[in-house]
């Protein structure tokens, strides 16, 4: 076949740099007003990088054929999953969706690794635009009495709308920011890195919402122990997510245990005891299926899980309203094992290992492998403490980030995108 010609060959990586500092500006904002809107930003960026460079974005995701082949693995299992799952439509269509996010973001993120220097700046002082413009709307929405939300779901302005509903948008703000302190890092520029974690840190804090408080702060810890130890870090966080999947539902307290934690740490707030229902409820129905699992996406309909918290353990004090799986554990690992059994862990275990792993090379500079590990903790302990493990708009987000991560990983550049990327 004949190769398409020279003008045509050098559209394509310009068009993925436009692609890219469009969906960086977008992304974060995006977050704030309308998050489910991350998933079809994903499809639609590389729906475009197909668009534009067909052969270009095959050869970008090439490198990645390992990690491809485990999701099609574990998608096949999760379509399998729907002959015994009580919602055998629902597993099979989120089987599916599944893996057509995983392609999307291989392809998203084959294109971000392979921009070259000028491309992958311009999209990183995109994304620091949309970070910006996020941190605005919600300091807006906090400081006004949440107009912008009032606005957007048309109720009267006297009405009281839940901040929580910005936990989306806070979550994105603490991932997204971590590429861009990468690239602010790379570039010196001190004084843009001190702000940029001033505000992001401010506005978390504000919106009082602990799982992204807690994901900053793992991603600081993490990140300055990968400094050093990389490959132990990769390790720990490979075996604590396995342990997690395998062993906690063996130890996870019962009704008596938790009550006596609310009343020995009163500090903890409510959300914290009803997580810890919720995953002694998750763990007995494990037990009840412990190698199968229950089906792919069945959380939402395990037998008993819309019954109150109080109905299994009346010994735990909540209100009526705390359900015994609000749709999902609220912890991937347990959702993960509850909904996929052992096969299902085994190959996201390894999909974690791999990646984490690739993260380890000593050609990437130390303060990189930092950050990348800082972002890897972040969503990680977003992933087992908050949303459910196969929501398209959080699945997207991760990639999203992974893929401004790998923009970030520039000149020092070609030698260490390749490092992170299989020899072919």
């Amino acid at each position: 076949m004949t190769p398409p010609p020279a003008p045509a060959r050098a559209a394509a990586p310009a068009a993925a740099g436009v692609i890219f500092a469009a969906t960086g500006v977008l992304a974060p904002p995006l977050a704030v007003l309308a998050p489910l809107g991350l998933a079809p930003l994903l499809a639609v960026a590389a729906l475009a990088l197909i668009a534009t460079g067909p052969r270009q974005a095959l050869a970008t995701a090439r490198p990645y054929a390992d990690l491809a082949a485990l999701f099609l693995l574990l998608s096949l299992w999760a379509a399998l999953s729907a002959l015994w799952s009580p919602i055998p439509f629902h597993s099979l269509f989120e089987a599916g969706r599944f893996l057509v996010i995983a392609a999307a973001g291989l392809v998203v993120v084959g294109g971000a690794a392979s921009l070259g220097e000028a491309a992958g700046e311009r999209s990183l002082r995109a994304l620091l635009a949309g970070l910006a413009l996020a941190i605005l709307l919600l300091q807006v929405e906090l400081r006004s009495g949440e107009v912008i939300g009032h606005w957007l779901s048309d109720a009267p302005p006297a009405a009281p709308l839940p901040i929580q509903r910005y936990d989306r948008g806070v979550t994105v703000l603490v991932l997204l920011a971590l590429p861009g302190a990468s690239y602010l890092s790379a570039q010196r520029q001190w004084l843009g890195l001190a702000v940029l974690a001033l505000a992001a840190a401010v506005t978390v804090i504000a919106f009082s919402s602990h799982t992204a408080i807690l994901a900053l702060a793992a991603a600081l810890v993490v990140g300055a122990v990968a400094w050093r130890w990389p490959r132990f870090v990769a390790l720990c966080l490979t075996l604590g997510t396995l342990l997690l999947a395998t062993v906690f539902p063996l130890l996870a307290p019962g009704g008596a245990a938790i009550e006596s934690i609310r009343r020995a740490l009163p500090i903890l707030p409510l959300s914290a005891i009803h997580r810890l229902a919720i995953w002694r409820f998750t763990s007995d129905r494990i037990a009840e299926r412990p190698f199968a699992g229950w089906g792919m996406d069945s959380s939402r309909a395990i037998p008993g899980g819309a019954l109150p918290v109080t109905h299994y353990f009346p010994q735990i004090h909540l209100t009526p309203l705390a359900q015994a799986m609000p749709l999902h554990p609220h912890d991937a690992a347990l959702q993960w094992r509850l909904e996929l059994g052992l096969p299902g862990v085994a190959l996201l275990i390894v999909l974690l290992g791999i990646v984490l792993w690739r993260l380890t090379p000593r050609r990437i500079a130390a303060w990189r492998r930092a950050l990348l590990f800082a972002y890897a903790a972040a969503a990680l302990t977003v992933a087992l403490l908050s949303f459910g493990a196969w929501q398209a708009w959080w699945v997207s987000l991760v990639w999203l980030g992974a893929a401004f991560q790998m923009t970030g990983i520039r000149h020092q550049g070609s030698e260490a995108r390749a490092r992170l990327m299989p020899d072919p």
